[in-house]
This record gives C-alpha cells, sequence and structure tokens, in this order.
C-alpha cells in the first residue's frame, strides 16, 4: 500500500504524507487515480496548489512542508518550502461535507513568495527534457503533527489535493489508520503534546 504516483510531466512523481516523522503509505480511491494520471505538473499552476489534511480532534499539524526534488542522471537536488495556512474559507467548500464530529480539516497553499522558486525548479526540468534528458521531479509533503489531547481508537487520517484554482479538492488517501498502518515506533502516542 503506497502512494501513487502524480503530476508525471516527465517521469515519476510521488507523493508523500508524513506525520511526525513517519511515512504512511495506503491506497488512494480510484477515482483519484484516475485524476492524478490526468494532471501535468508542467501546466499546473503552483500558486493554484492546495494540500489539506483531516486529523482526529486531538492531532494538529505544527509545520507543514512541501519538498520538491529534481533528478538528472547521477545529479539529484531537493528543495524544501514551508507551507501557508489556507486562509480563505470559500477554497474549502468542496470539502464541507468531509468534515466529521471528530474531526478538523487543515489546509494549505505554496506561500507566495516561494511560487517564483517552485516555477524555476519547474523550468529547469523542462529545459533538461527540451535537451532530450530524462529526468523526474518528485513532490513529497511532509506534516509534523503534535498531540492536544488523547487520540481515538482510530486515529484516521485523510489528505486532499486540489491542483486547479476553479478545481475542488479530492482526497489522495484515505482514511490511513495511525495505530495500524504504520510502524510500532511511530504510534500516535508517540507523537509529542502541542507546547
Amino acid at each position: 500500500m503506497c502512494f501513487p504516483a502524480f503530476f508525471r510531466p516527465f517521469a515519476a512523481v510521488a507523493a508523500i504524507l508524513t506525520v511526525a516523522a513517519l511515512t504512511a503509505c495506503s491506497s488512494v480511491p480510484l477515482t483519484s487515480m484516475v485524476k492524478l494520471a490526468r494532471t501535468d505538473l508542467a501546466a499546473t499552476d503552483p500558486a493554484a496548489l492546495r494540500i489539506a489534511v483531516r486529523l482526529p480532534q486531538g492531532l494538529r499539524p505544527r509545520r507543514v512542508t512541501l519538498r520538491i526534488t529534481l533528478a538528472v542522471g547521477a545529479e539529484k537536488r531537493e528543495q524544501t518550502f514551508v507551507l501557508a495556512d489556507l486562509d480563505d474559507p470559500a477554497e474549502l467548500l468542496s470539502l464541507a461535507g468531509e468534515v466529521t464530529r471528530d474531526t478538523t480539516i487543515y489546509a494549505f497553499r505554496i506561500a507566495p513568495a516561494d511560487v517564483p522558486r517552485v516555477l524555476a525548479l519547474r523550468d529547469e526540468m523542462a529545459a533538461h527534457k527540451a535537451k532530450g534528458e530524462r529526468g523526474s521531479l518528485t513532490l513529497g509533503v511532509g506534516a509534523d503533527a503534535c498531540r492536544i489531547g488523547a487520540l481515538p481508537a482510530k486515529a484516521l487520517i485523510t489528505t486532499y489535493l486540489k491542483t486547479e484554482r476553479a478545481g475542488d479538492f479530492f482526497p489522495l488517501t484515505r482514511d490511513v489508520d495511525l495505530r495500524k498502518d504504520v510502524p510500532k515506533e511511530a504510534a500516535p502516542e508517540r507523537i509529542p503534546l502541542c507546547g
């Protein structure tokens, strides 16, 4: 059970959700796989990219990052961007049906000041492709979390992605159980308390 590739502009691209220094893999809904396969990073506006996560009431994200790795031949370079909170409630309307009594949805975007850096990486990959060089552009999303209280028996996490300004969020992973789907050393009780 692992995240499939998404954003296939040149070669493989993967998404990773990390919560409290753990990596959880899960199956992706079939409808999302189709949407991901049709998404082209070369045509996606990074300023429109949105990431959301539904967490149990006892968890809160502390720091969410976007990691972009550019690999061409043996050369590999990585840049990390701290994502900004998404502060426009109107953008979350497509997630209204996803909220449950015991969960909270947090949403993030690339900070406007970082958009040119993301575009530069994408343009660099396009330049390599134009020269006939093979490579990959990999996106990873990491979320460090902290606990604000006791977690439920099932600590389920769902992640969402939005790739178009006028589009809706769609589930990237659904109901990853932190108690079952991750190694014991990454158990929810090991997530630090919020300070």
